[in-house]
């Protein structure tokens, strides 16, 4: 028991310091004449106790078959060389460090709260100053430990698109915060302040990248190329290229699983991801031929041929979807008809564990066409047709009639017009019997999700959706 009470203590204290540095900012530790070393272990061990929280929260909740993004919360912060220059610190986003004679060149920098301890394992293995920070795009899990990293002199090199994405993704924070939070419900209520240590953005590039150039410098007799490769994870995209000896550093350009279907649609919400310019960057790296790819999730990839098949199925897959919305689109199918009846062939037939085949058909759509699908006159003005949903209740007679034809479409397997007949039904108030069958359809939408896939946004949607139902029907019912 005083075991218990001690470990719970341990608990408390560290969610009290771990909320206090995220969201109150770290007044504390600038002012009262920390260096910056200390500084960063401060980090670095209030970024442990967050992570464990992390861990253990996400803990049993992937049920997927194969490779999933969820297993990225549960990686440890280790660093290991992986030969005698290339050195490479794990965790939900990796960092990897080329050793010269002349400095370290630093490609992406992790997640804030992993970034203090990368640096330090990382600098451990390949002690040097740092004459490089490459960014590969502006997400939090690539970027946000380089505060750590900067050194008088470093230069930080990003995608001139870089900026402008930085520059949108904490205008809009608030907004998005809380969409991630439904998805990742370990984060803080609150994003951390301006200025907080694991606050997001303030990274000011010394040098950026158009589309269509290239980067090139030579380092204590390595040399690198810093290419643009626009795509899977926005125009902000750049990869890193070291001609001698075949390796490629990637970031998140093929996503977390190599391969996989692309993820040009995200769930939590971003900009259209534009499907001809990751083509035309996949068709890039192709003609690079390389021996090694090093990305910012999971573990390297070595072999040329292997890489070589993996790209090509990827540009295919990627070339095959987009070429069948178009062509739907041409003979004047809807919207819903080719997000229900395009599928990859066997022989393209990629993992969807994080990009979908039905979500990439509707961006591509409406990446060309805009949000207008010409369907319907009422798509042109702010009232939706949930605006009509409790007259349609008063019509039907009430919720029963509806809770009946929801029921029915259930049992046939029709989960989604079932959830419509559900939304209806609820529109003018909650029903037990209602949410009842709702949380029936979530958890068989669950099952499926599982079955074909396991895709983690959708799963981690529905996940999201069944605790709702439940916690609704607690209140319902008393039962807490």
């Amino acid at each position: 028991m005083a075991g218990e009470k001690l470990r719970a203590k341990r608990w408390l204290i560290g969610g009290l310091l771990v909320w206090l540095v995220l969201v109150s900012g770290y007044a504390i530790f600038k002012h009262s004449g920390l260096d910056r070393k200390l500084e960063q272990r401060t980090a670095e061990f209030v970024g442990d106790i967050a992570h464990k929280r992390i861990a253990a929260h996400s803990a049993g909740n992937n049920n997927s078959a194969g490779r999933n993004a969820g297993e990225l919360e549960q990686i440890p912060v280790a660093a290991k060389a992986f030969n005698d220059f290339v050195y490479i610190a794990y965790g939900v986003g990796n960092t990897s460090l080329v050793h010269t004679a002349d400095g370290n060149v630093v490609i992406d920098t992790g997640l804030p709260i992993q970034g203090a301890k990368q640096k330090r394992l990382l600098q451990e293995l390949a002690p040097g100053r740092t004459s490089h920070v490459i960014l590969s795009h502006a997400h939090a899990d690539h970027s946000g430990g380089t505060r750590f990293w900067l050194e008088p002199g470093t230069e930080v090199v990003t995608a001139r698109e870089f900026v402008r994405k930085q520059e949108a993704l904490n205008e809009l924070e608030p907004y998005f915060w809380n969409r991630n939070r439904l998805l990742y419900p370990f984060m803080p209520e609150e994003p951390p302040k301006d200025g907080a240590m694991f606050s997001y953005g303030g990274i000011k590039p010394t040098r950026t990248i158009r589309q269509d150039e290239t980067y090139r410098f030579t380092q204590g007799g390595v040399r690198f190329e810093v290419i643009s490769t626009p795509g899977a994870e926005g125009l902000d995209n750049i990869c890193v290229w070291l001609p001698d000896h075949k390796i490629l550093f990637t970031g998140d350009f093929f996503g977390p699983i190599f391969p996989m279907v692309p993820n040009l649609f995200t769930l939590r919400g971003e900009k259209f991801r534009p499907p001809v310019e990751y083509m035309e960057s996949l068709e890039k790296i192709l003609a690079l031929e390389p021996d090694v790819i090093i990305p910012a999730h999971f573990e390297p990839v070595v072999g040329a041929d292997d890489i070589r098949q993996k790209i090509q199925a990827t540009l295919d897959a990627t070339r095959y979807i987009h070429d069948q919305t178009l062509a739907g689109m041409n003979a004047g199918k809807s919207l819903w008809e080719l997000m229900k009846d395009i599928h990859l062939p066997e022989e393209l037939a990629l993992t969807q564990a994080h990009g979908k085949v039905s979500w990439n058909v509707r961006s591509i759509w409406e990446y060309y066409a805009t949000w207008f699908r010409f369907e319907s006159t009422t798509e042109l003005y702010p009232v939706p047709v949930s605006a009509i949903y409790s007259e349609l209740r008063e019509l039907a007679g009430g919720a029963a009639p509806l809770i009946r034809k929801a029921g029915g479409h259930f049992e046939a397997g029709d989960y989604e017009k079932a959830l419509h007949y559900i939304e209806i039904a609820v529109s003018s108030g909650v029903d037990v019997d209602a949410e009842g069958l709702r949380l029936q359809v979530l958890e068989a939408m669950l099952a499926r999700a599982y079955e074909h896939g396991a895709n983690y946004s959708e799963t981690g949607w529905l996940s999201a959706r069944i605790r709702d139902s439940k916690a609704r029907l607690a209140t319902l019912t008393g039962e807490h």
